[in-house]
């Protein structure tokens, strides 16, 4: 009984975890007022009821994606984060944006933007939360690089860090209508000049 149990337990999960993918996926490619419990299961075969068992709405399905998308951001920094030097760190967290959006077809910006459209006041405090949370640890690198003499040292880190994000959402969504047909090391060296230029770097 107990391998039955765990066995329910991990088709629980996966299925989840299908469910998230498939409103990340609807939300990517046609919008959020797609986003209908029955285009949720057509798009993985299977009936609104079988969706009604794993969660009770379409609030809790994308509460649960947020929570996905949270953690893989987050371990996207954390993963870039590799030298003592922020103005190198900064760079490969970009490089590491682009690469993850070229290489799923997908990006958790274009997601992130697209869910903050939901009317419910949850959710958008949900996103708010993790868009400030992401905000922080990119202000976080750039007062370290100006603490280092790395670059200037009357930038506004938050301006800078919103216009960080800014480059990355603007580009990908741009590049998702092209079928993220880009090269990303060529892209982020075109897009690392701009802001490096713009933080008072030396390029």
């Amino acid at each position: 009984m107990r391998g039955d149990a765990m066995q329910t337990r991990r088709r629980t999960t996966v299925r989840r975890q299908q469910i998230v993918d498939s409103i990340r996926n609807i939300i990517s490619s046609k919008g959020i007022e797609y986003v209908t419990i029955s285009e949720i299961a057509a798009s993985i075969g299977t009936s609104k009821t079988a969706i009604y068992r794993h969660f009770k709405n379409k609030q809790d399905i994308l509460s649960m994606l947020i929570d996905n998308i949270e953690e893989t951001l987050m371990d996207a920094l954390d993963k870039a984060i590799v030298t003592e030097d922020p103005v190198q760190n900064l760079q490969n967290v970009l490089l590491a944006h682009l690469t993850y959006a070229r290489e799923r077809r997908e990006t958790s910006f274009i997601v992130i933007m697209g869910a903050m459209q939901f009317s419910d006041a949850r959710i958008r405090e949900k996103i708010s939360r993790l868009i400030e949370k992401y905000l922080l640890k990119i202000e976080k690198m750039l007062k370290n690089a100006m603490k280092l003499g790395l670059i200037k040292n009357d930038i506004n880190p938050r301006m800078s860090a919103i216009a960080f994000l800014g480059l990355i959402q603007a580009t990908v969504t741009v590049w998702s209508y092209k079928n993220f047909n880009f090269a990303p090391r060529k892209k982020h060296e075109e897009l690392w000049n701009v802001f490096g230029g713009g933080i008072g770097l030396s390029l």
